[in-house]
């Protein structure tokens, strides 16, 4: 009787052991109301944030932090700092003031909101609607607004201390790609994913969405438009699109368009072999792009000059992404190399002159300066 007695506590303490183990225990607050996932690497003071998209389905989205002041850099920040990663194709992000960072989850269907000064997740929200695809975002004042791939629709919500749920929606073209604010309006490359939607109404446009009214204008601009990049001092926008797979295979080419924001009339374009991401120098009127051979610079939007090579890409890495540094000029081209192994983002001066690589994580899809 005593034994069994003597067994019946030990199971029953062996149980309650067991049931508290499976219980997931809460995360503390830590200097701001409601935080998740607190993070324990600090943020540098001044640097760079990279993003590296990864791969679809392997869930290996993170970001890497560059210290200016040292020179170091803290690799794959997210998985180092918590144990997990970002998500499944994090596509986008914006720095917005008092130390945060929103993000779109692409494949993990989540909206993010970083304090990085803290450092903390302050918010994580989950899309749950049919056929989610969150891919790029802007902002306009205390709202963000982001392209739904699948959904052909721009979704609004607001930021404060954490992000509401979307609760505006807009129809765009289909498959709206990258997105920009600018005067109150949305601008919006609707690229017709690639051979399947070029037929459809709207395919391949600009879109020029009003947010207060909800409409909209269409500006054609070529199949494939997955890229825009805006000079506000001059009013125009430089669109790039790829040309569809099956007719690059015939030769055609993609390009960059530029259009007049003042008239929404097409300034110029130039047809580009491999086209890839293009950035504009509002200080200096440059525009650079990345295009069969390497990186390169036309002067100004009113030049005559011939576009100059002045970074060749001797390896034939794969770059998919360039950003620009406002502040000194400089350039960060993301290297995905053949996007299995590890990339890097090369720092490139105006002139072409390398100064440093920077070894990052899978696909860098994103660079911004902090």
């Amino acid at each position: 009787m005593r034994r069994s007695l003597i067994y019946s506590i030990f199971y029953s303490i062996l149980l309650s052991l067991l049931f508290i183990g499976c219980v997931e225990t809460p995360n503390t607050p830590t200097g701001e109301a409601k935080l998740y996932d607190t993070l324990a690497t600090p943020f540098p003071e001044s640097g760079i944030i990279v993003l590296c998209e990864g791969l679809w389905n392997y869930n290996n989205s993170d970001i890497y932090v560059h210290d200016n002041m040292t020179g170091k850099t803290l690799n794959s920040y997210f998985k180092t700092a918590t144990g997990e990663y970002l998500g499944d194709i994090v596509s986008d992000m914006r720095v917005l003031e008092n130390g945060r960072i929103i993000f779109t989850a692409t494949g993990t269907k989540q909206l993010i909101l970083l304090g990085y000064k803290v450092p903390a997740i302050t918010s994580k929200i989950d899309i749950t609607y049919d056929r989610a695809a969150p891919r790029s975002l802007t902002t306009i004042g205390n709202r963000y607004y982001y392209t739904d791939l699948y959904r052909d629709e721009v979704r609004s919500g607001t930021i404060s201390d954490t992000l509401s749920p979307p609760n505006q929606v807009f129809p765009t073209g289909p498959a709206p790609e990258d997105i920009i604010a600018h005067n109150g309006k949305l601008y919006i490359a609707n690229s017709g994913f690639g051979d399947y939607r070029q037929k459809e109404k709207n395919a391949g446009t600009l879109q020029i969405l009003d947010p207060t009214t909800g409409t909209s204008e269409y500006i054609y601009i070529g199949p494939n438009l997955v890229q825009i990049a805006i000079n506000r001092t001059e009013n125009y926008i430089a669109c790039g699109y790829l040309n569809t797979p099956s007719q690059v295979v015939k030769g055609e080419l993609g390009g960059i368009k530029f259009v007049d924001l003042s008239t929404n009339n097409i300034l110029r374009e130039m047809p580009l072999k491999d086209f890839s991401d293009v950035v504009l120098n509002e200080s200096t009127g440059a525009i650079y792009y990345l295009a069969e051979g390497g990186l390169y610079v036309f002067p100004h939007i009113n030049s005559r000059a011939i576009p100059q090579l002045i970074y060749e890409n001797t390896t034939k890495d794969v770059w998919p992404s360039l950003s620009i540094d406002d502040a000194n000029g400089e350039l960060w081209i993301g290297n995905a190399r053949n996007f299995q192994r590890d990339g890097e983002v090369i720092v490139v001066r105006p002139d072409g002159t390398i100064l440093h690589k920077i070894q990052v994580g899978k696909n860098p899809r994103k660079v911004v300066g902090y």
